[in-house]
């Protein structure tokens, strides 16, 4: 009788310690699937980063060549005017 118990116990102890088992791994193998997700999303991240930091160092580019454009016409503007000013003068 005695050993019954002891057999009976151990066969719950071992039963709730692999459930236990079951539970955690499958616990880990979530979480390790959500690192995989979080880990691929940094990845893309950085990938768009990249892609954006040589699309703005491109845009910067043609700022500056449209602000030099824009000071030369602006310059030659009022060339024009100090001409016409000179010409009505006349």
């Amino acid at each position: 009788m005695f050993r019954r118990i002891l057999i009976t116990l151990a066969t719950v102890a071992a039963l709730l310690s692999c459930a236990g088992c079951i539970v955690t791994a499958s616990t880990y193998d979530a979480k390790v699937r959500e690192v995989e997700t979080l880990r691929d999303a940094y990845a893309s991240t950085n990938r768009e980063k990249s892609r954006l930091a040589g699309e703005v160092e491109t845009l910067s580019k043609q700022v500056a060549g449209q602000n030099i454009a824009l000071q030369e016409l602006s310059s030659r503007a009022d060339a024009c005017e100090v001409e016409r000013t000179r010409e009505k003068a006349e």
